[in-house]
């Protein structure tokens, strides 16, 4: 972009009656481009009252729809920083940009995706392994019975969405004349009531049953919805009947569905599913290490090996993490020590768990109900003790993000089954959870 637009933008000012003509001559025509091109615009001030001034929110509205005129209309990022502030400039820069790429990567198409959710981008690990590649499967062959409807179910933040959108956008990809649809199950609810409104029912069922492929996420939320399990019931028996493909995800397995109608359980559970578990360290170094590459970032080996060892509930933890970072090392021009990474990642770390171990989740549960530490690991099955062993299990599931396995044998080799089962219940019953939080609490 040429500095016409500023000095355009000036002339604009110069007769706009909220500007008064010693603000216009001593600040704004002062003013220099630090930098400029067709997204940003950077104008740096002369000295610390004119930028103050100038982030003031009446003038940096006024200055911001000036250039937005003189530059036909077309929307432009406007950033004030201090004469000779290079980091502040190329600070500014760097985030418009990062926001610009975000906002590109988000635009959806009409049936719901975008070019973000790729297996090409999807970093593989132990946690999903045989997800992804069952879902590389279905993309190259959707509607085949056995992998038919594909279930993805964990806890958020996992990248299931990132899988399911991976096989719609890998689909489309192979099979161009196929039809396919990303919704929420927010979303199919949502269209739903709009349709019993309208009484419009064929534009709904036309949308939802002639797809070659349905994505619908969360299916959870259909719980407490009779009518709208009826009809995606419905559809889900007119797809699978006609060889078309479902992906579903959810939060539970649907054997845990309990609240959901049978019909819809009984169904799920007859395709494939998989649990998709928290990444291990070499998964989440593979992924930030994808992001600084991806952004042109370079960190210390020691510094990659502590933001992974200690940000570890989930991607998108991981995410904000590596979001955090980047905006400082911008700053600091690259300069970040091991100190810095600690005072920037330790408030984002959940709680205390890099300090804590089964032994002492299980000493605190005992001793919150009363009971000794050994029968919550033996076999007794007293509804007491069942009760305390499963908020234990829970504790280790969801604060130290143990795997159903190990948590197993360190309750006395229980099956991966029993664990998942045993956490679920405390998940669905608000006074357990509660009372799971509160021995969280004075643990840590």
């Amino acid at each position: 972009m040429e500095s016409s637009v500023w000095d355009n933008a000036l002339k604009l000012l110069k007769f706009d009656s909220n500007i008064d003509i010693v603000t216009y001559e001593s600040i704004l025509c002062k003013m220099t481009i630090a930098h400029s091109d067709n997204d940003v615009l950077v104008l740096a001030a002369r000295d610390e009252y004119s930028l103050k001034l100038l982030k003031g929110q009446n003038l940096n509205k006024t200055v911001e729809d000036a250039i937005r005129t003189a530059n036909d209309g077309k929307s432009l990022a406007v950033k004030f920083i201090l004469e000779g502030d290079d980091k502040a400039r190329d600070a500014s820069v760097n985030s418009e940009k990062k926001v610009l790429r975000q906002a590109k990567s988000e635009v959806t198409t009409p049936n719901g995706l975008n070019g973000e959710y790729t297996f090409a981008n999807f970093v593989v690990g132990d946690c999903n392994r045989f997800a992804h590649a069952s879902a590389v499967s279905v993309a190259a062959k959707p509607g085949q019975k056995q992998r038919n409807p594909f279930f993805l179910w964990g806890n958020s933040g996992l990248g299931k969405t990132h899988l399911m959108k991976a096989i719609g956008n890998a689909v489309l990809e192979q099979h161009p004349d196929k039809k396919v649809i990303y919704t929420t199950c927010e979303a199919f609810t949502n269209a739903f009531v709009a349709t019993i409104q309208n009484k419009n029912y064929t534009e709904f069922r036309n949308k939802f049953r002639t797809v070659d492929v349905l994505l619908i996420d969360d299916i959870q939320f259909l719980i407490g919805k009779d009518s709208v399990q009826t009809e995606f019931f419905n559809t889900f028996e007119a797809l699978i009947e006609a060889g078309k493909q479902i992906v579903i995800t959810c939060d539970k397995a649907p054997a845990n569905l309990t609240q959901l109608d049978n019909r819809l359980t009984s169904r799920f559970q007859d395709g494939i599913m998989f649990d998709v578990q928290p990444p291990d360290f070499e998964t989440r170094k593979a992924i930030f290490l994808s992001k600084l590459e991806n952004e042109n970032f370079t960190l210390s080996d020691e510094i990659i090996d502590y933001v992974c060892e200690n940000v570890t509930t989930n991607i998108r933890q991981l995410n904000g993490a590596f979001n955090t970072i980047s905006s400082y090392i911008t700053l600091a021009n690259g300069e970040l020590t091991l100190d810095d990474i600690r005072k920037i990642v330790d408030p984002l770390i959940t709680g205390n768990k890099k300090y804590l171990t089964p032994d002492i989740v299980i000493n605190a549960v005992a001793n919150y109900y009363d009971l000794t530490p050994d029968k919550l690991t033996s076999k007794l099955r007293s509804a007491e003790i069942s009760t305390a062993r499963n908020v234990a299990m829970f504790i280790c599931r969801d604060y130290l993000e143990l795997k159903y396995e190990k948590i197993g044998q360190i309750f006395g080799g229980r099956k991966h089954t029993t664990v998942m089962h045993g956490c679920d219940n405390v998940d669905e019953d608000k006074d357990l959870k509660k009372q799971a939080e509160e021995i969280y609490r004075l643990i840590t």
